[in-house]
């Protein structure tokens, strides 16, 4: 942070003597006491009561307007992501407990109190605590203590589905034309069946956007007047890696919105590529930010999770809050305790994983991009990337994804087959590195993957291992299929 930033949690030194003095005097500090010759003298401030009264001097100051956890930097909160403040008094955990339960002990008077736990489908600590942590990442920069309604489900798949279900119905979804492919299979294999249509359309292409939802709320009849159109983004997307301007279409529908008073509009980022070290989206406008956490949140390739934050600050994302928890909790697909602890732990080191993994990917991509039997290279750090810019302006650092083309399907196979530091996986955001073809993987009536790209999730190792590795690979898979 700049001078200017840290300058502000600099205190009046005035203000500090101040509060010392009346804490000083309220814990009877310097207490006077008979010598033998009757005249007074001041004891000594024992070791225990000066560490005492410097952790309530520290908290006093604390609670003033100027320093609290909001003027704190994000990594400094992933750090201690999911820890209790201490009192100074008790022994603390320094890792939060599971909170395995799933009944609660009633009260003999039959009143559970405000907040108090029953049954963990609809509250769970070790689940609120992830809740909580996510949900101040997302939007802690500029709203200090307020926290993004945060709810976490048993996967990214769940969060998606129960995001659909909590729209007023007739709901219709507008999805980018690359996207992760799960997201349209559920669209047609189960949600279309209960009313839920959807529609692609270029997300990189605003006069597009708005021509679609133009002619969709023009068309619509009164009957379905209420319904929902769900304006959904995919930045980076899966796998072509386009950057989607959020802040430009999240303004976009906000015009539209005010030209059409009735229209229920909302806005929905997946940002399972970005996480909140990259891109915070409900900074940006959107009513609601997905993440799949088993990828970056969990970071360790062994979390089933997902999880959905509301915008606290538009009317459209508290109106999805409100629907989600009822969602959240009757349907009842939420994380187990032990992925959200899991997933805290993951957070703790997401902001150094990230770095890493960010800086490996664009030395990845740069050596890939000079290789002679790359076709072409999906980075959003490349200057030759078609939205580099709004990459650039968007995101804090560039990503741990990329994805290459070779000249046909077998040679992709091969390089596949060929690697050996890099492994051959699905999934994204571990420590190791990962590679995949994506056309055989996706549904041959749906597949939008082009059959020579190979996608890559950056890991942890050393970027010179890995560029070895590619180098290797791709002259073994040049020599098998150039003969």
């Amino acid at each position: 942070r700049g001078k200017a930033q840290r300058s502000s949690l600099v205190f009046n030194q005035a203000t500090m003597q101040s509060i010392g003095r009346r804490l000083w005097q309220r814990c009877s500090c310097r207490q006077l006491s008979s010598s033998s010759s009757g005249r007074g003298k001041v004891e000594e401030l024992s070791p225990a009561k000066a560490g005492s009264l410097a952790h309530q001097l520290r908290e006093k100051l604390n609670n003033t307007k100027n320093c609290n956890e909001s003027s704190l930097s994000l990594s400094t909160l992933l750090s201690h992501a999911g820890l209790s403040s201490s009192n100074g008094n008790s022994n603390a955990p320094l890792s939060p407990p599971i909170d395995l339960a799933t009944t609660y002990e009633r009260p003999a008077d039959g009143n559970y109190g405000e907040g108090g736990l029953i049954y963990s489908r609809s509250c769970n600590p070790t689940r609120k605590l992830l809740q909580d942590a996510i949900g101040q990442l997302e939007v802690v920069s500029q709203h200090g203590q307020i926290i993004a309604p945060t709810f976490a489900f048993s996967s990214g798949m769940a969060a998606v589905a129960s995001l659909l279900l909590a729209q007023k119905s007739p709901v219709k979804v507008l999805v980018p034309e690359d996207i992760y492919h799960g997201v349209p299979t559920q669209l047609h294999v189960c949600l279309n069946d209960h009313g839920i249509v959807h529609e692609s359309v270029d997300m990189t292409n605003a006069y597009d956007i708005r021509q679609t939802i133009e002619h969709h709320l023009d068309s619509k009849s009164n009957a379905q007047h209420d319904g929902a159109l769900v304006v959904w983004m995919e930045t980076p997307s899966n796998p072509l890696c386009q950057v989607t301007d959020i802040q430009s279409i999240c303004e976009l529908v906000n015009d539209v919105r005010c030209q059409h008073q009735n229209a229920n509009i909302i806005t929905v980022v997946d940002s399972t590529w970005a996480p909140p070290v990259i891109t915070r989206p409900l900074l940006l406008g959107a009513d609601a930010v997905l993440h799949s956490g088993t990828k970056y949140l969990g970071g360790h390739s062994d979390v089933l999770l997902g999880t959905i934050s509301c915008s606290p600050i538009n009317e459209s994302g508290k109106f999805i809050a409100e629907r989600l928890k009822s969602v959240q909790t009757s349907i009842g697909a939420v994380a187990s305790p032990l992925e959200c602890w899991l997933t805290l732990r993951g957070l703790r080191s997401l902001h150094v994983r990230v770095e890493r993994q960010c800086q490996t990917a664009m030395k990845l991509s740069t050596y890939l991009d000079g290789h002679e039997h790359i076709v072409k290279v999906h980075y959003p750090g490349l200057t030759s990337h078609p939205q580099h810019a709004t990459a650039k302006r968007q995101m804090a650092m560039y990503g741990g994804m990329l994805s290459f083309e070779v000249k046909n399907e077998s040679m992709a196979m091969a390089v596949a087959g060929a690697v050996s530091t890099i492994r051959r996986a699905t999934s994204l955001g571990g420590t190791e590195t990962l590679i995949e073809h994506r056309a055989s993987i996706e549904p041959p009536e749906r597949r939008t993957s082009p059959p020579g790209l190979l996608r890559m999730s950056v890991g942890l190792e050393d970027a010179d291992d890995l560029i070895d590795d590619l180098k290797i690979a791709l002259d073994i898979a040049s020599q098998i299929c150039d003969n």
